[in-house]
């Protein structure tokens, strides 16, 4: 069983026999396998408010059950709230008469209240994903990624006692989600924007993105604009200090692989985005609308594309990144299975879709099934078409040979050794005793540099204690601080104590790490890359 299987099954025994809403969790809410039921009442004059002005907030009660994952095991209700209650979707709206889609705000009406310590809720209708799985697996791919993404579970949503049918249970992302994703959320200087259909960031674009959170105040954003529009330096050197590269093509390749045409970097015109800056102002990239994605479409991994797509494409140094982030993104999707997933997911919606009545049944059991089944399908060609792009002769693990793809009409881009990987994690546990300890994997008799520092607005602050960036032959030794060992796994670990301000800064905040490694081969050449690694705030650190 894959990792996303192991975290379905773990989710559904979890839930176990429905307890009282009161006891519910937001986490445990957004677990893959968890369905709530979520009762919403309206009076005649907010229903007949939201016919006349669907995106209009209007007064109405909200309440909650959780489940056990049947309909036979609906729990306690939490007691009704008074919430702001207004209808969503562009292609995917519909009416109350229809399967309409749902926001709530729960201090539209009450101020300062919250549900489970959130502000809102988002309940998508999924009218365009005959499968409704589409939705939760993208957001799981994008997670598994690395890339900041949303949770999901499942709400099957009454209104004023009729039942409305399964809805995706998507987290909003506001300056809640944004504080679990990134940390405290300051405004000003931070800022969450949401890029509207065929809104692409160029010149005169600013004032077309909706700012979701933070003030109207988009100096961030004109400064993004501007360095994207200039001509010199190379793209990679002027992105730095306003975009985080890395986590941006972490995002395009899952985009790509996942097929999730309807994104940002699906066409040339953009669509389905948030930009999110942080308070020095860089910027990173995150999903959103993901139910057209396991499409059966002939999505490329190349150009053409939206302006930072192609930007970046036309730059080997942040091409090279993309390349990277495409295999990555084959590793952890494969993982997780996402074919036998979808199976499971739709059995466990199976039960509540069989309480969707017309108008509000949008799809039959034999088209939910087919659609279900057919995001195996498109998983496996997928793969298949990233080694024909690559041009790896055959899919990972069919012993073909590796080649360099050429990714435009201007490089040949650099295809890193089958050996070395650039993927870097860290033991999050160590950081609290004030250890950092990152592992990757390098080739025996290789040789490597290693440096850890904290990026401020004025200079590069060392993140270890003592000596750093130190070369260390791989041989399985320990030498000096920062240290290095070959793990019984194979994988090269560097560790360091923490120094005093990064122990300091990590007491009252998180903190983001950028790290420098240089492999030198045993065959000769070097290979360098650099990752940013977000490191959790640790209460009491000293």
């Amino acid at each position: 069983m894959r990792a996303a299987s192991i975290l379905l099954a773990a989710a559904l025994l979890a839930l176990g026999t429905a307890s009282p809403a009161a006891a519910l969790t937001a986490a445990e809410m957004y677990e893959p396998g968890a369905v709530v039921v979520v009762d919403l009442q309206l009076s005649p004059a907010s229903v007949a408010a939201l016919e006349a002005e669907p995106e209009e907030y209007v007064e109405g009660t909200f309440s909650l059950a959780p489940t056990d994952g049947t309909p036979a095991g609906v729990g306690a209700f939490s007691a009704p709230l008074t919430v702001g209650i207004r209808l969503k979707g562009e292609s995917s709206f519909r009416d109350l008469g229809g399967k309409a889609a749902f926001k709530v705000k729960f201090a539209e009406f009450v101020k300062g209240q919250r549900f489970l310590g959130l502000k809102n809720l988002t309940l998508n209708n999924m009218v365009q994903d005959p499968s409704m799985v589409h939705e939760a697996l993208a957001y799981a791919a994008f997670r598994a990624a690395g890339v900041p993404a949303p949770r999901t579970g499942y709400a099957d949503v009454r209104v004023n006692g009729e039942e409305f049918g399964v809805h995706l249970n998507l987290e909003t992302l506001d300056d809640i989600a944004m504080e679990r994703l990134f940390g405290s959320f300051e405004t000003p200087p931070q800022h969450l924007y949401e890029g509207q259909a065929g809104v692409d960031v160029v010149p005169g674009a600013a004032g077309q993105f909706e700012i979701d959170e933070g003030e109207d105040d988009s100096a961030d954003l004109e400064a993004l604009i501007d360095a994207v529009a200039a001509s010199s330096p190379g793209f990679s050197e002027r992105m730095q200090g306003h975009a985080d590269l890395e986590e941006m093509v972490r995002m395009w390749a899952v985009e790509r692989y996942i097929s999730h045409w309807d994104g940002y970097s699906g066409h040339q015109v953009p669509n389905n985005y948030y930009l999110f800056s942080d308070p020095l102002g860089v910027f990173q990239m995150l999903p959103s609308g993901t139910d057209q994605a396991w499409s059966a479409s002939s999505l490329g991994f190349g150009p053409p594309g939206p302006a930072l797509f192609e930007a970046c494409f036309a730059d080997p140094p942040c091409a090279s990144l993309y390349i990277d982030a495409l295999r990555e993104a084959r590793d952890v999707v494969t993982a997780m299975d996402p074919g036998s997933t979808a199976q499971q997911l739709a059995t466990l919606l199976a039960p509540w879709q069989q309480l969707e009545v017309a108008p509000r049944k949008p799809f039959g059991p034999a088209e939910i099934g087919a659609a279900a089944a057919g995001v195996g399908v498109i998983a496996a060609k997928r793969s298949a078409s990233l080694a024909k792009f690559l041009g790896e002769g055959e899919a990972p693990g069919g012993g073909g040979e590796r080649k360099d793809p050429v990714v435009s009409g201007r490089a040949t881009l650099p295809v890193a050794p089958p050996a070395l990987s650039r993927r870097i994690d860290v033991d999050r546990a160590k950081l609290g005793l004030g250890l950092f300890v990152a592992r990757l994997e390098v080739p025996p008799g290789a040789r490597a540099h290693f440096n850890a520092y904290l990026a401020t607005a004025r200079d590069r602050l060392p993140a270890c204690k003592g000596s750093a960036g130190l070369w260390f032959r791989i041989a399985g030794l320990k030498s000096g601080t920062p240290s290095s060992s070959v793990d019984g796994d194979g994988r090269f670990s560097l560790r360091c104590r923490l120094s005093p301000t990064v122990r300091r800064h990590l007491a009252a905040r998180w903190l983001r790490l950028r790290i420098v490694v240089t492999v030198e081969l045993p065959g000769g050449g070097l290979q360098t890359f650099e990752r940013a690694i977000r490191l959790p705030r640790t209460a009491g650190l000293l």
